[in-house]
């Protein structure tokens, strides 16, 4: 082997972990650039609906957690999950899911301690599992009330059970809706 081949195979071999890094960092910002356009475009329709609904702050759809407070608060109708949670205000719900939220949060970060001691962590990985299923069943039927309650006051009556469940399991439906439904007048009589 001559004297280049081996200088070459050198610095392949000094260069390809800076490659192969380089690519993760172009692969990340790309996907992180795309993440941050789609929510940007997604959120538009409830921007223009709360805009029409004159909801104090519109410009909070755009950020993640504050979205809720405009989706909970774009119908104007009672929240009612199973006649068993049965509220007019709307600003409560908000706190439950923001309570709720940190609540999981801060569970999961405690349970995630306990796992790592001997012996006792399949106790905890147990409870884990089922604090996460309860949380997400909680957040599903907490994301079908509020997609339903938004299809019933922008128009789409006859749509909003299936499309609201439908929705929760695969969110593009929910978003397609809310293009359709962003120039609607809102019935706050439904």
């Amino acid at each position: 082997m001559s004297s280049e081949a081996e200088a070459l195979a050198e610095f392949l071999v000094v260069l390809f972990p800076f490659m192969t890094m380089g690519m993760f960092v172009l692969i990340f910002a790309f996907s992180l650039l795309l993440f941050i356009a789609l929510y940007i475009v997604f959120s538009i329709p409830y921007y223009k609906m709360a805009k029409k609904a004159g909801l104090p702050n519109p410009w909070l759809v755009f950020v993640p957690l504050g979205c809720y407070y405009i989706y909970l608060n774009l119908p104007r109708r009672e929240f009612n999950i199973f006649n068993w949670i049965k509220t007019n205000d709307r600003m409560k719900v908000f706190w439950w899911y923001l309570i709720g939220y940190g609540g999981y949060i801060a569970i999961s970060m405690i349970l995630s301690i306990f796992c790592m001691i001997p012996f006792i962590q399949i106790i905890f990985y147990m409870i884990f599992s089922l604090v996460s299923m309860v949380f997400y069943a909680a957040l599903y039927i907490f994301m079908w009330r509020i997609n339903y309650d938004i299809l019933m006051t922008y128009g789409m009556q006859e749509h909003a059970m299936w499309a609201s469940i439908v929705s929760c399991f695969v969110p593009i439906v929910m978003v397609v809706f809310s293009f359709m439904i962003m120039n609607n007048e809102p019935d706050y009589t439904v």
